[in-house]
């Protein structure tokens, strides 16, 4: 039998081309799928990767429970002079990030194309 948060959230893990890796967040990710990407970050990130992507452009919801998440990551990741690049998700998860003001804190950018040419720059609340 399928595990509920399988049907509402995966996370597809994958390296990327100049090193690093690449996490593709698609579904629901809260409170009752967090697990999911936890066990992913633990098990693929953690002390191994230099740059972190997490791709949002196919979830359908996020709320404050990933959002921790990401922030713990980042914070992680910039001690140990990695990078987290978040590629924006829609409206509706994008505002999340707005209405908190991690749009200040965390690297989003619209386009994967700009992960390499332009680090650490915001896409902000553009």
């Amino acid at each position: 039998m399928m595990a509920p948060d399988s049907r509402l959230f995966s996370v597809d893990a994958a390296p990327r081309d100049g090193g690093g890796l690449t996490l593709t967040l698609s579904g629901e990710l809260d409170l009752s799928t967090i697990e999911r990407l936890e066990q992913t970050v633990a098990s693929r990130v953690d002390g191994k990767a230099e740059l972190v992507v997490m791709d949002l452009r196919e979830l359908a919801f996020f709320d404050s429970t990933g959002l921790r998440l990401m922030l713990r990551l980042h914070a992680r990741l910039e001690e140990t002079g990695g990078r987290l690049v978040l590629i924006r998700g829609s409206r509706r998860v994008h505002r999340v990030f707005e209405l908190t003001g991690a749009v200040d804190e965390l690297e989003i950018v619209l386009d994967p194309a700009q992960i390499d040419a332009q680090p650490n720059v915001s896409a902000g609340s553009g």
